[in-house]
């Protein structure tokens, strides 16, 4: 049985290259995702890491209501196995 696959809109500072912002991705939204980056056809889980243009970043996180910079940070679309853990 396959794991489920979570995945995360996350900003990478560009000085420091450290995670500097990150935001859960719905199942829903995955599939509108698809459609705006390249997802490889060999990956249909989306599991590899992929980076969207900052155009392309502005309009994903506008589709799950996130605020970003995208000018700010190097943005990247990632699977994980296990999903956000949310601070309290």
């Amino acid at each position: 049985m396959p794991e489920q696959v979570h995945h995360r809109l996350v900003g990478y500072d560009r000085t420091s290259r450290r995670v500097a912002i990150e935001f859960e991705i719905p199942d829903t939204a995955l599939s509108y995702i698809k459609t705006i980056v390249a997802i490889d056809a060999d990956d249909p889980d989306a599991v590899f890491c992929y980076h969207p243009t900052p155009h392309q970043a502005r309009d994903i996180a506008g589709d799950i209501g996130a605020g970003i910079d995208a000018d700010a940070h190097n943005f990247y679309i990632e699977g994980y196995s296990e999903p956000m853990k949310h601070r309290a």
